[in-house]
């Protein structure tokens, strides 16, 4: 009995031991997770059937479903007027079309992902459904991508615009024969299309008219029209599938190929007044949407305008505009009135002078502080300087200007109150340099000078170097710095081959905006080299400057004129400090759409992990 019990004990400890390991090991799932979307039982109509003539469609699913966004990604094509009107009952999909259908037409119903089950949310995606109001189904398709003409990045959400008629204008005031919308890589599919010639256009329209509206809405084109065909090819076996039946097997080559829209937005016209704010008492800023260079005007309402009474700065795009007011007078008003002019187009394309009056408000924000008499004391003390702003960092770049900026209109500028030094041996020595006002901002001022790398310099600024036009002094800056290790720095060597027009490589930030850091302008096969590079990731580009302009032009549609090709190296390049990185780069004969740029060091950290996780799941 007692050795009973024992073995009784030991099983029991045995039990709780294996479940106790194996909850720290993770928690119970449940069971294994619904990943299956919903599936189609049946349809009315059925898939391609034809002679349907009822403008109400109805799918039934194996679950109940969700259609959340399905409003913004169901397209049906031909296009059609009305709204659809989506309802579910039960497991089923009712959507009422809303208008007579046209008869002996296929048409296409896309879906795209928006059917999901109710539980778990898997989309049902890519779900198309057509039929036919005639006896005949209609079986071609063109298909392919929209992508961003400047940065090849695919266009989601875009329409594809099919049109049969041979005019230039339809794509400004015509419903497409035939419509699409792009998924989020961009990808196309205009199926369910007849034997016909179409013109093909990609549009992101804002309007969401299936209208093109220049300035507003981006375009893309092809410079050709485009037959669909199909055409099957059987294999060269062929497989018995009884005594007397014989099966050919074979596929169906669809044309063309897929197609590449490149989008741009055309430079038109469309000037508005954007936004306005009063953000400084000394400052207003205005907002354009484009640039109002010699076309803008602004007059004060409610106080005298004496001459000189603003000073106006402009953005480099000159389309924002800081107006500082130079009276203690005026910017001491908590509103300010002003009357905006600039010019505008009337629906003849005439351009006249628009007026806007503006009102603008001002509060001080007053801040507690229980010791008000020194806080008072500093504020007074501060008001009457200004504080001069400079680039000087930790290892100065040697390939840079050194900048000082004030941060108040300048009405006087004292060069020989700025020194320079540059330390040799265990002194610091006065060199001479260059500075000149900048282009843009008349605020900011760029110091030129031979950098040596690994050295130390000094700037000095006397006090009342710069006053502004508020009479204000600049108040007196010393700073050392050292410039960068010629070590630091990386460098790229490109042998560049097939240049066949004017080509521009530039060099790219690894990150969103692209910012270009260095570029070189080609005619001509030959090697070129990005120097004086930081240690990160960059990317390379090409543009081939078919009006060799040294810009990237966008296109012109009524012109026929398609936006400049870029093209980007395949490889993110990472530089290293005191490398040279050299690669030949030969650019390809024929357009190159593909923008899947490899980042080794982080394909192969992936690798690494998916190993990692791999190995811990064995184990366990």
């Amino acid at each position: 009995m007692a050795n009973k019990i024992l073995l009784l004990v030991i099983l029991v400890i045995g039990y709780l031991s294996f479940f106790t390991s194996c909850a720290n090991m993770g928690m119970p799932s449940g069971g294994l997770k619904d990943s299956i979307p919903p599936v189609v039982l049946y349809s009315t109509p059925a898939f391609n059937q034809t002679n349907f003539t009822d403008q109400k469609i109805k799918l039934t699913f194996d679950e109940y479903i969700i259609i959340e966004g399905l409003n913004e990604k169901f397209m049906v094509s031909p296009p059609i007027i009305k709204r659809p009107v989506f309802r579910t009952k039960g497991k089923s999909l009712i959507i009422d079309l809303n208008e007579k259908l046209k008869a002996n037409t296929t048409y296409s119903l896309d879906f795209k992902d928006g059917i999901a089950d109710n539980n778990e949310k898997n989309p049902l995606r890519n779900f198309r459904l057509a039929f036919s109001t005639g006896p005949k189904l209609d079986s071609l398709r063109i298909v392919g991508f929209v992508k961003d003409a400047f940065t090849l990045e695919p266009v989601p959400n875009a329409y594809v615009l099919l049109y049969r008629g041979k005019s230039d204008t339809l794509v400004y005031k015509t419903i497409p024969d035939f419509v699409a919308k792009t998924d989020r890589k961009g990808f196309f599919a205009v199926t369910n299309l007849p034997a016909d010639t179409f013109q093909v256009y990609g549009l992101i329209d804002a309007g969401a008219n299936l209208k093109y509206k220049p300035g507003i809405d981006s375009i893309a084109f092809l410079d050709r029209r485009v037959v669909p065909s199909a055409r099957y090819y059987p294999a060269n076996d062929t497989t018995y599938l009884a005594q007397d039946t014989l099966l050919v097997l074979g596929r169906t080559k669809f044309s063309p190929d897929p197609l590449y829209l490149l989008s741009f937005g055309e430079e038109y016209f469309s000037l508005r007044f954007d936004k306005y704010v009063h953000p400084n008492r000394k400052f207003v800023d205005l907002t354009f949407t484009q640039s109002v260079e010699d076309t803008f005007n602004i007059e004060p309402i409610n106080f005298k305008a004496k001459k000189g009474w603003s000073y106006i700065e402009m953005s480099a795009k000159s389309d924002s505009v800081r107006i500082w007011l130079t009276d203690s007078m005026n910017y001491k008003k908590d509103t300010l009135i002003f009357k905006v002019t600039y010019v505008q187009q009337d629906s003849l394309m005439e351009y006249y002078a628009k007026n806007d009056t503006i009102r603008l408000f001002f509060t001080d924000i007053v801040q507690p502080n229980k010791n008000k008499h020194k806080e008072r004391h500093k504020i007074e003390k501060d008001l009457k300087t200004i504080a001069v702003l400079t680039n000087i960092k930790p290892g100065f770049d040697v390939y840079s200007n050194l900048v000082i900026e004030s941060p108040e209109p300048v009405a006087l500028f004292d060069q020989t109150k700025i020194l320079l030094f540059e330390k040799l041996d265990t002194t610091f020595k006065q060199v001479k340099y260059k500075i000149e006002s900048d282009s843009i901002n008349k605020r900011r001022f760029k110091l030129a000078y031979p950098w040596k790398f690994a050295t130390n310099y000094k700037l000095s600024i006397d006090s009342a170097a710069i006053k502004t036009i508020y009479q204000l002094d600049s108040k007196g800056f010393n700073q050392e710095f050292k410039t960068q290790e010629e070590e630091h720095y990386g460098k790229i060597i490109l042998n560049m081959k097939n240049i066949t027009v004017p080509t521009i490589i530039q060099l790219l930030n690894d990150d969103k905006k692209e910012t270009i850091v260095q570029s070189i302008p080609l005619a001509k096969d030959g090697e070129i080299t990005f120097k004086f590079l930081e240690p990160k990731k960059y990317l390379i580009k090409a543009i081939f400057d078919r009006n060799n302009n040294k810009k990237w032009d966008g296109g012109n549609l009524k012109k026929g004129i398609p936006p400049e090709q870029v093209m980007y190296y395949l490889s993110v390049v990472k530089v290293r400090s005191n490398w040279d990185i050299k690669d030949d780069w030969t650019l390809p004969s024929q357009p190159l759409f593909n923008k899947k740029i490899v980042d080794e060091e982080l394909e192969a950290q992936k690798l690494k992990d998916k190993l990692k996780k791999r190995k811990k799941t064995t184990a366990f």
